[in-house]
């Protein structure tokens, strides 16, 4: 009979979860001012990639390196499915340093495919943030208002 291997997971505290939403601008030269509220939480290196949803994930390290642990998991069980995924999020994948005024640059490739010009905001999602144009933000606003997701919520007892 083969041993599986047990992994540990780590479960973030309340405390360390990313939650809320903040406004802010993107320059002309594609730099972000990480909010106040995420800073001790993200640190000064943090790491971006795509999302399903063509917005940018942001990630501390420490969910960085469980996000992409997990995407190895799958990766490992089926190359042949999951290749693209794992080139999706690893292509896009990128670690970004913040300057002296917590600004960091959203690399080209991202500030074009997710639409990000001039007005963005960072929403918290628990283990990371997404980052997101104000159109995508609209939209996502009113999918999370809708009445079916507050009877959910409501049925869930949350």
């Amino acid at each position: 009979m083969e041993e599986l291997e047990v992994q540990q997971t780590v479960e973030l505290r309340p405390d360390e979860y990313f939650i809320g939403t903040v406004r802010y601008s993107v320059d002309d030269k594609g730099r972000v001012v990480v909010p106040v509220e995420l800073r001790q939480r993200l640190g000064s290196e943090f790491y971006l990639t795509l999302s399903s949803y063509d917005t940018v994930y942001i990630f501390a390290p420490e969910d960085w390196k469980r996000y992409t642990q997990r995407l190895m998991e799958y990766y490992q069980s089926n190359p042949q499915r999951y290749a693209p995924v794992l080139q999706r999020i690893m292509s896009f994948g990128q670690k970004v340093k913040v300057d002296n005024n917590w600004r960091f640059i959203v690399p080209a490739n991202l500030r074009e495919i997710c639409n990000l010009r001039k007005t963005v905001y960072f929403v918290g999602i628990g283990d990371r943030v997404e980052l997101m144009n104000e159109e995508a933000y609209k939209q996502r606003f009113s999918k999370i208002t809708a009445p079916e997701v507050k009877e959910l919520q409501a049925e869930l007892g949350l």
